[in-house]
């Protein structure tokens, strides 16, 4: 005799298949867009500016390496203008291409993906362009990673400004400190963390998940 299924199982299941209205899909992907840590911008292939996370926004709104101008992306040099008409001629014959900028010994590094229109066409309509994280670690993430290491609030403040490539020296210049009282800082985040060595743990806390906070998503940008 075959089982009867649960029917509040069955509801579920087909509350969860059903798909959901695109404007409510499409304000999800903005907001799952947005919680993503590198910059993502959508550009037709004249650089028309058709979407930009938040990273993306930021870093618009500084117009360093990228401005926005009428809505359509510019390099903050002039200079580098062409770097950006060039990758988004590759991408419009379906070629993946990395871009450096650099302005006043920055770098920003981008990656130009062409994107293949959603109705049979197989030509390029739009082009994603990922950038290059900036340095550092979302503070969310590193209260997070303090809180569960039980690191003190100044150990947690030495560990994000290695995290932000600051080489201990320059640690204790910046606080004003000794650097022997750095160096027991960082041997004590060593002991907390289990790690063998300070990079490793520098490491660790790179590659983990960069949680935003909330106000960052309420503030107008």
């Amino acid at each position: 005799m075959t089982p009867q299924a649960d029917p509040d199982v069955q509801k579920a299941q087909i509350q969860i298949a059903a798909p959901a209205p695109d404007a409510l899909q499409a304000a999800m992907l903005a907001r799952v867009l947005d919680e993503i840590d590198h910059g993502l911008l959508l550009v037709d292939l004249t650089g028309r500016i058709l979407h930009a996370n938040h990273p993306a926004r930021r870093e618009l709104a500084a117009g360093r390496m990228l401005r926005s101008v009428e809505g359509t992306l510019c390099a903050g040099e002039p200079a580098s203008q062409s770097k950006i008409r060039r990758a988004l001629k590759d991408a419009e014959h379906d070629c993946r291409s990395i871009v450096e900028l650099e302005q006043a010994g920055e770098t920003l590094s981008l990656a130009f993906i062409p994107l293949a229109m959603l109705h049979g066409d197989a030509s390029v309509d739009t082009v994603l362009i990922m950038c290059g994280r900036r340095s550092g670690c979302e503070m969310l993430t590193m209260q997070m990673f303090a809180r569960a290491k039980r690191l003190t609030p100044t150990e947690q403040h030495v560990l994000s400004q290695l995290c932000a490539g600051r080489r201990a020296e320059e640690i204790a210049g910046l606080q004003g400190i000794c650097l022997s009282t750095v160096r027991t800082h960082i041997k004590n985040v060593r002991q907390k963390t289990g790690r063998g060595s300070i990079r490793q743990v520098v490491h660790d806390v790179s590659r983990m998940p960069q949680i935003v906070s909330a106000l960052r998503l309420a503030a107008p940008d």
